[in-house]
């Protein structure tokens, strides 16, 4: 055997540079590919799983249809053909806008209004899967509801014959009244109902079992925001796309046709809106100005009664010229007291009278007077006073006097009622002067006010005018583009999805499986792998024994010489040869980390292969808590062995057994001690060894496991060659600490490890066998 297939690590050898490894250089692929291949039935049933959750899924979800419609937003204005300003120029304020008003409330309170699904019919079905009996109920509900708290709830209807039916409700207890007829009404406190078929009841009423539900609105303007969709589909178009979702398909049609003639009449409404509030202000500010202009006509015909005018400056310059004439009057009415208060002075005083202005009576009389007076002074010239004429004379003026005296002051009297008069009448000019100014100022803002209100009036009436020949003149302009239309497709579930989803999560979990068992497998699974980890070299590979499973160690390499397994442990002899330090390994330690690893059976078939070589081999068990020695050899168990001579009991050569292979003994371990460590520290084990030493070639000590107990240690530093046994899918990658510990602290450099129950395809060199040859 070539000393090349002892494998020794790179890194005893500083040779192992991690700057240098590629990024998959530390990944265990063939680790992987076991974890895998062991693992892909749970990759096949959860593949399986997934893919039947989504049949599942499919099967038992109830399908969701989709009506589709598509709008083009715009608005024309004819108003402007008549020549007009419409005050509705300003465009749609955009598709946001539009969108907001489709998804509102109250446009939905308006469908709702017009499409009258006020009671929905359903059919159980099979499963959980409820059908909606839109438009082809067996059955119609005419009902007057007096109890609110029905509304939304079930009312279930069983089918009994042509004639009869039962109705229950749960919220009233069940069972309403029995048995009912059809189109008979049923009264009760809470509702009235009457229950008539249609023409659909002939084929259904076999289905038996029905219910139905009285919507409220609020219900119902909640399921339309939450199955009605509205999104852009092109904004420089100005296009609009709205869907609605419903289990059937006839339904989603249906009422997204009534959405879209709905919107449009509530969109001419809404953009109307804003004129019809203007309209209603302005016939407001209408009739108020109406009524300040009535007040205004009012104070003006007061006005023009009390004053009996309605131009105050005119009457003012007519004042002024009155005030001037009456005063000339009175001052004429003066001088002609003063004159008359002159002529009764002279009258006074039988002087001649002079009169200028006087009336033509008073005139006569005082003429007559001063011809009387003048006719005496004359006669006296010719009689004397005393004479009958002169007598004569006298009275004749003193009647002439006396009744010009009289006139005078009749006269006086009517001058002096004038004067007052006029001075009266001047008065009053005066008074009226003073107020024409104010009067005069009042009046004219009045007049003004009278005048703008007026022009507003008739600026409002044109106003109203314009705003309705605009209304008259708004047509929507929105185009369906593409009317409601319902696809066989439904949009949800969508098979494909589904399974892809379904396939993908099936893929993802089983990954995570995977990964999950490749990061929890902390087992040796091969040579590769216990190359990376190991600091010390390997002696080769022991391969799993495929004739079955072995309950406990056993001799095979006797009974198999030409197999794989002999074929191995011959390797391993060679490679142990190569070890020899002091030119020949006479004592031979094998331990493992725990029991189950295969030490005692590597121990006993290597002695085998030393044996049929033609040396003298004695395999001896050394751990005498689990001896297993006497099992591979198909021997009973003895009351002597290694206890007993460690004891000094027995003798060496009384416990050495023969085998059935030529050169090959054993010494099995005896009655168990208490005390295993103290018997392999006494003087008495090393004159033990050198008496074997003596007599045999080789010796093979079956030692404890060194990951339970310290009595392998002790072996292992006595021997020439201490090999460490691990064995594939079992030993833990911490088992190795107990290698590395072993080569630290205790300074084993020469320690091998054998890899043993290798599968077929893990091993190395030209390795490659079988599995299961035992098991613990």
């Amino acid at each position: 055997m070539n000393p090349r297939n002892v494998h020794i690590p790179q890194d005893l050898h500083n040779q192992h540079s991690p700057e240098t490894e590629g990024a998959f250089d530390n990944f265990d692929f063939e680790k992987f590919r076991q974890v895998f291949v062991s693992g892909w039935p749970w990759v096949l049933g959860i593949m399986i799983l997934s893919m039947s959750l989504s049949f599942l899924y499919i099967r038992y979800t109830k399908p969701i249809y989709s009506a589709e419609s598509i709008l083009k937003l715009d608005i024309k204005n004819d108003a402007n053909l008549l020549g007009l300003q419409n005050p509705l120029e300003k465009d749609i304020k955009g598709i946001a806008g539009e969108i907001e008003i489709l998804r509102s409330r109250l446009f939905f309170n308006k469908v709702v209004d017009a499409v009258g699904i006020n009671v929905s019919y359903f059919h159980p079905g099979r499963s959980h899967l409820v059908d909606e009996r839109y438009g082809n109920s067996p059955f119609e509900v005419n009902y007057e509801l007096k109890n609110l708290g029905l509304l939304d709830q079930h009312f279930d209807i069983e089918i009994l014959n042509d004639t009869e039916f039962n109705i229950s409700c749960a919220k009233l207890g069940g069972s309403i009244g029995g048995t009912q007829q059809f189109g008979i009404p049923i009264i009760t406190k809470d509702f009235n109902f009457t229950v008539e078929k249609t023409s659909y009841f002939q084929a259904q009423k076999d289905l038996v079992d029905f219910y139905f539900i009285i919507n409220s609105k609020a219900s119902l303007i909640n399921y339309l925001q939450s199955h009605v969709t509205v999104e852009p589909v092109n904004f420089n178009a100005n296009t609009i796309k709205i869907s609605l979702a419903d289990f059937n398909q006839s339904k989603a049609r249906n009422l997204l046709e009534a959405i879209d003639t709905i919107y449009l009449e509530f969109t001419k409404d809404a953009k109307n809106q804003a004129v019809e509030q203007k309209i209603k202000f302005l016939e407001t500010q209408m009739e108020k100005t109406s009524k300040e202009l009535v007040e205004y006509e009012e104070y003006f015909e007061k006005f023009t009664i009390k004053n009996r005018t309605t131009d105050l400056s005119s009457d003012l310059t007519k004042t002024i010229a009155l005030l001037n004439e009456l005063d000339s009057q009175r001052y004429k009415l003066r001088e002609h007291l003063a004159e008359v208060d002159l002529v009764g002075e002279n009258f006074r005083n039988d002087q001649p009278v002079s009169i200028f202005r006087m009336p033509a009576l008073i005139t006569e009389l005082v003429n007559n007077y001063n011809n009387l007076v003048n006719d005496r002074n004359l006669k006296l010239n010719s009689y004397n006073e005393n004479t009958q004429v002169i007598k004569r004379i006298d009275q004749q003026i003193e009647i002439a006097k006396n009744s010009a005296n009289s006139r005078l002051l009749a006269y006086k009297n009517n001058l002096i009622q004038d004067l007052e008069e006029i001075n009266k009448k001047r008065n009053l000019l005066e008074n009226n002067f003073v107020e024409l100014p104010s009067m005069g100022t009042s009046y004219n803002k009045n007049r003004r006010l009278y005048a703008l209100q007026e022009e507003f009036y008739f600026s409002l009436i044109q106003s109203k005018i314009e705003l309705e020949i605009a209304r008259a003149g708004t047509v929507t302009n929105f185009v369906i583009l593409s009317p409601a239309s319902v696809s066989n497709i439904p949009i949800h579930p969508k098979g494909f999805l589904i399974y892809g989803l379904g396939f993908v999560a099936g893929l993802m979990l089983s990954i995570i499986f995977v990964a999950i068992q490749f990061l929890l497998h902390d087992k040796i699974t091969s040579q590769k792998e216990l190359e990376k980890i190991m600091h010390a070299p390997i002696l080769g590979l022991i391969p799993n024994y495929k004739q079955g499973k072995l309950a406990n160690s056993k001799l095979i390499v006797t009974d198999n010489p030409k197999s794989s397994i002999s074929e191995s442990l011959r390797s391993i002899r060679t490679n142990m040869e190569f070890m020899a330090t002091t030119g020949k390994n006479q004592l031979i330690s094998v331990t493992s980390t725990v029991s189950g690893e295969g030490k005692t059976f590597i121990a006993v078939n290597l002695g085998a292969v030393f044996a049929y070589a033609g040396q003298k081999v004695v395999i001896v068990d050394l751990d005498m808590r689990k001896p297993k020695v006497h099992i591979a050899f198909e021997s009973e168990k003895v009351q002597k062995g290694m206890s007993t001579i460690l004891i000094g009991k027995e003798k060496v050569e009384d416990c050495i057994q023969e085998s059935e292979l030529e050169n090959l003994h054993f010494i099995s371990a005896g009655p168990m001690p208490p005390n295993p460590s103290e018997l392999l520290l006494s003087p008495r084990f090393d004159e033990f060894l050198d008496t074997l030493k003596k007599s045999y070639d080789v010796i093979f000590l079956d030692s404890p496991p060194v990951g339970l107990v310290t009595d392998g240690i002790l072996v292992m530093k006595k021997s020439d060659l201490p090999i460490y046994v691990v064995r594939a899918d079992y030993s833990k990658r911490s088992y190795l600490k107990s290698v590395h510990s072993l080569i630290s602290n205790n300074k084993f450099e020469h320690l091998s490890v054998i890899l043993n129950g290798v599968k077929s395809g893990k091993g190395s060199y030209g390795y490659g066998y079988g599995y299961g040859y035992y098991e613990d």
